[in-house]
């Protein structure tokens, strides 16, 4: 029997006597093409001998970083590294997303942006206390004022408010501030003062202030802008990032059901009354379309225009994904992720598809890693992790060092 190559790929799922002559049980340190020929990989070279590194990422020019020691790296053209600066990852996986120029990461215990190889804040500290205010000599007319604060970066970059304090007039005079919230973040280098108008409900920016004030005066009706960050609150720290109709989707760290996004090119603002997406149990990750946005959790949903107020959510698979396997197909900008059933990519409407359904499954993994790689003419999806369990395919053994044939 003459054998002319396997165009198949591997076939873990059926059974030794079920198996076509054009697809291999097994496929270990070999590539095989589109045109079934099979060809062996070069090997691995060792670029750099750090041990305990983690949270390897890379953008589409070129640019990778890394997290060592908690410090967050750059990494070089010949596998060198420089120091960006310390962030408390604490050893937790950390996911990036790149919006325009600038690149964003967050883990369960840390979050910000790498701008112009600076590593800066994502998100700006909310006053945690209202001011505290009292009666005082001035010209207000009487009645009942509303005060909060916000925080401000040296960019112009504000926080969302305070909650809101309240103090009575009861006849013409004027407000003393006594206790101010004072920041806890290095960044912040002024403080704002709003109040409304008597009986008012609307506030406006009274008083700039330095960090450290704790008292101020106010005798006349503040006449400065109208407080813009009501009820906004920093993003939340995150298991998975993804960017979509101007806005950045997270996976709520500190509660997993939930996906939380961005004000609409306000990346550092979140309305809590209302940007987040309830799901019945834990979300494993996110991955954006043109338009809309891959949610796997219970099962795998799709919700079209994700963020604005056409949105609509659609069951797709009832399975999951799994966690940090994705990545993105340069070629078209599509998502591609691993599941249980074998590489998925998201296209765009939630009409996703399943890469080898039928012939090539991988059960669960732990600690997964992924990238997309295109080397001597040959386009990838690869995958590391440990696995999570027995798997339940015909051949339990195969997750040594195998990928799928079908390029991307």
């Amino acid at each position: 029997m003459r054998l002319s190559g396997f165009p198949k790929g591997m076939d873990n799922v059926h059974s030794d006597t079920e198996i076509p002559l054009d697809a291999l049980r097994r496929a270990i340190n070999v590539d095989i093409l589109d045109s079934g020929k099979i060809r062996r990989r070069k090997g691995h070279t060792l670029t750099n001998p750090m041990t305990g590194a983690h949270s390897l990422w890379s953008d589409d020019k070129n640019k990778a970083y890394l997290v060592h020691n908690n410090i967050l790296k750059a990494v070089l053209d010949g596998g060198s590294t420089q120091d960006l600066g310390v962030i408390a990852a604490n050893g937790n996986p950390v996911s990036y997303v790149k919006v325009n120029d600038d690149v964003y990461f967050s883990c369960a215990t840390a979050k910000g942006k790498i701008s112009n190889g600076t590593i800066k804040p994502w998100g700006i500290e909310t006053p945690s206390t209202p001011p505290v205010a009292i009666e005082s000599i001035g010209i207000l007319n009487a009645g009942t004022y509303h005060l909060a604060m916000t925080f401000l970066l040296s960019d112009g970059r504000e926080s969302g408010a305070s909650t809101l304090s309240s103090v009575v007039l009861n006849g013409e005079s004027g407000i003393t501030i006594t206790s101010m919230p004072v920041p806890i973040s290095p960044d912040v280098v002024k403080k704002r003062l709003y109040v409304t108008t008597a009986n008012g409900e609307t506030l406006y920016l009274a008083r700039e202030l330095n960090p450290l004030d704790q008292f101020a005066s106010i005798s006349n009706d503040a006449d400065g802008a109208e407080l813009r960050t009501a009820y906004m609150t920093e993003p939340v720290f995150s298991t998975g990032l993804a960017q979509v109709n101007g806005r950045i989707f997270m996976i709520d760290a500190n509660n997993p059901k939930r996906v939380v996004h961005t004000e609409a090119l306000a990346f550092d603002h979140v309305d809590a009354r209302k940007n987040f997406y309830l799901f019945p149990s834990d979300v494993t990750l996110i991955a954006a379309t043109r338009n809309g946005l891959y949610v796997c959790a219970d099962k795998t949903y799709f919700i079209r225009a994700a963020g604005t107020e056409e949105n609509s959510q659609v069951d797709v698979f009832d399975y999951t994904g799994m966690a940090r396997t994705v990545q993105t197909i340069p070629s078209t900008l599509e998502p591609i992720w691993l599941s249980e059933r074998g590489a998925v990519i998201g296209h765009e409407g939630g009409n996703a598809e399943i890469l080898s359904e039928g012939s090539l499954a991988t059960g669960s993994m732990l600690n997964a890693a992924s990238m997309v790689r295109e080397q001597d003419g040959v386009r990838q999806y690869v995958v590391v992790g440990q696995q999570e369990e027995g798997s339940t395919v015909e051949a339990g053994s195969y997750a040594e060092a195998e990928i799928t044939r079908r390029a991307v």
